[in-house]
């Protein structure tokens, strides 16, 4: 992880501590953002995903998706694109290093309107890919995700 990375990571860090609560999520002022924090290690729970982007900042989070396993920590993001049956676990948490996320949600017709806005076509099934993704953070992601967590500082 490169040495910008890492310094990003820190400062996400320590906002995500400051405007979570302990062993539990929030969301926040900002609409339709949620902090998470947890210092122990969870039990499998069957939840339904919202089309979102996740980020791990500290800790490791594991889901199932029918028989596929997806794991991703501080080096990786995650994109739901639809409602999706899974079954998640915190599997790296505790008490000195919790973990700590942060998941942005987004409704269909915003995904509509990104997806007109850049003219995307579909034009085949041929290749179409699970609507569960996780890809490697890179720098311009993370500045992103990090301007965003600033904003809880001065939510108005």
């Amino acid at each position: 992880m490169s040495e910008n990375l890492i310094q990003q990571q820190q400062e996400l860090t320590g906002l995500i501590e400051r405007h979570s609560l302990q062993n539990s999520a929030k969301e926040t002022a900002i609409p339709s953002l949620f902090l998470y924090q947890h210092s122990s290690l969870t039990e499998p729970a069957y939840r339904v995903y919202k089309p979102s982007f996740c980020v791990v900042v500290q800790g490791l989070k594991e889901i199932l998706l029918a028989q596929e396993r997806f794991e991703y920590g501080p080096s990786n993001y995650l994109i739901a694109s639809m409602n999706l049956p899974v079954i998640g676990q915190i599997i790296k948490a505790s008490a000195d290093s919790p973990y700590l996320s942060l998941k942005l949600e987004f409704t269909q017709n915003q995904i509509l309107e990104v997806l007109n806005d850049c003219d995307i076509k579909v034009t085949s099934k041929d290749n179409a890919k699970r609507a569960l993704f996780v890809g490697r953070m890179e720098s311009s992601i993370q500045d992103a995700v990090l301007r965003l967590a600033r904003l809880l500082d001065t939510p108005d």
